[in-house]
């Protein structure tokens, strides 16, 4: 908190891990979702000054709070009320913390240099992540940009015919919004990170992982315009106008684009992973200079994968350290996608989220289920097919031991969390295949 700017990010990094740190770590660093600390209104008063205009009060507000009412590590957010020539509308100032310019240009310094060190001290290969994820970090600071984000995702769901569930977007003012200053809709709603709150007032928990995973298999598998930064703190539930619940989505800042090639190939890698069909994740594997197939296809879907009983055993077998077993996880840094790992950020999010809420949903069947669709759309040929109906097999085997977990959940009264869920018993048999594997699941 004291060192604000990304050390925010890494804490959100670790809240994002969940259940797989104490109880003091899931209590503690969820806040940093939206409850880091905050800047004086003076400063926040300089950076709207010096982006809107010294008058920008007389010009643009009927109101503005001074006291914020959410801080993260890229900006705080103040309500508003806009003039009557503006519309009048409630807002969300969102100003960035007038430190970010230059504290960020320091810390992606530290970042990289750090990375180079565990490059050479272990020779694992850090540094072809670095870049990408600098640039992307560099983006995520301008708001412009984010507005383009979030324009662009509202016209993906408007023009999806497919997405049968009640997500939302706020609206934005182009007007009033600059690289550090981002005007949009004031959303009353709920944060999914206050879970019993939900529950005290009557939201449906199913319904709300439906929407958010529905809407980000649509993103990942169809769209290819991915929100990478969907922790709870960057969502709402509320009753819309017609009473009906719905999903709101925040914070626009980080996305990542993937090329058709890509988005296809991902696409084709869900699929053989759910019809065992090693030599398809070998050979996209191959294609994106990975080595350990096994690995990779637990990473991938964030769910247990059947593994070699001899590649087991030599792991078990092997003298080496985990660093060595890292260090061979990619063979070909030049062709090792840099979306890759955002991807994976952002399904573990959506698991640890699952996991939270007790798991009310089937997270790799519904995913599975979008991956197949947008391959549907796509030529495909007989043995396309055929392993299309080997999924929907695997997929109702699935279904089946999960409604079985959820009927003991119901049994015992602890459909929301208490006891295990679906996600728990999926995390404790990663953490023993990555055992067998001589890693430790994190």
């Amino acid at each position: 908190m004291k060192n604000k700017g990304l050390y925010i990010k890494l804490g959100q990094a670790i809240a994002n891990q969940g259940t797989l740190f104490p109880r003091a770590y899931q209590v503690r660093f969820p806040k940093l979702y939206d409850d880091a600390s905050f800047d004086e209104w003076y400063r926040i008063d300089n950076v709207l000054k010096t982006s809107l205009g010294e008058d920008y009060q007389d010009r643009y507000f009927e109101s503005i709070e001074t006291t914020p009412c959410a801080s993260a590590s890229i900006a705080q957010v103040h309500r508003g009320v806009l003039k009557p020539e503006w519309g009048g509308a409630k807002v969300a100032i969102k100003v960035q913390h007038d430190y970010i310019d230059k504290q960020i240009v320091v810390d992606l310094m530290v970042y990289r240099l750090m990375s180079r060190v565990y490059q050479q001290l272990f020779d694992i290969p850090m540094t072809m992540f670095t870049k990408y994820v600098s640039e992307q970090m560099i983006t995520e600071t301008d708001f412009i940009h984010e507005m383009g984000n979030s324009k662009r995702l509202e016209e993906f769901i408007a023009n999806d015919k497919q997405l049968n569930v009640n997500v939302y977007v706020p609206k934005t003012y182009p007007e009033i919004t600059t690289r550090k200053v981002l005007v949009a809709e004031w959303i009353d709603g709920i944060s999914l990170t206050s879970k019993e709150k939900l529950l005290q007032e009557n939201y449906n928990l199913t319904t709300i992982m439906k929407q958010y995973l529905k809407l980000f298999g649509r993103q990942i598998f169809e769209y290819g315009f991915i929100h990478s930064d969907p922790h709870p703190g960057n969502l709402l539930a509320r009753f819309d106008e017609k009473g009906k619940q719905q999903l709101v989505i925040l914070d626009h800042g980080l996305y990542i684009t993937l090329s058709n090639e890509f988005r296809l190939q991902y696409c084709n890698l869900w699929r053989y992973i759910f019809s065992l069909n090693n030599q398809g994740i070998e050979q996209i594997g191959k294609s994106w200079g990975i080595n350990s197939v096994e690995v990779f296809a637990t990473l991938v879907q964030l769910k247990p994968v059947l593994i070699k009983p001899e590649s087991a055993a030599e792991a078990r077998q092997d003298t080496r350290d985990a660093y060595d077993l890292l260090r061979d996880f990619i063979g070909d840094e030049g062709k090792f996608p840099g979306e890759l790992p955002f991807l994976s950020r952002t399904m573990r999010m959506i698991q640890n989220l699952n996991q939270t809420f007790g798991s009310p949903v089937n997270r790799i069947n519904l995913l599975t289920k979008e991956s197949v669709n947008a391959l549907l759309d796509e030529k495909l040929t007989f043995s396309d097919f055929w392993d299309v109906l080997k999924i929907k097999l695997t997929l109702s085997l699935s279904g089946f031991v999960f409604y079985m977990i959820r009927f003991r959940q119901w049994l015992y009264g602890d459909r929301f969390g208490e006891g295990r869920g679906f996600e728990d018993y999926v995390e404790i048999y990663m953490q023993n295949t990555a055992k067998s594997l001589g890693l430790e699941w994190i």
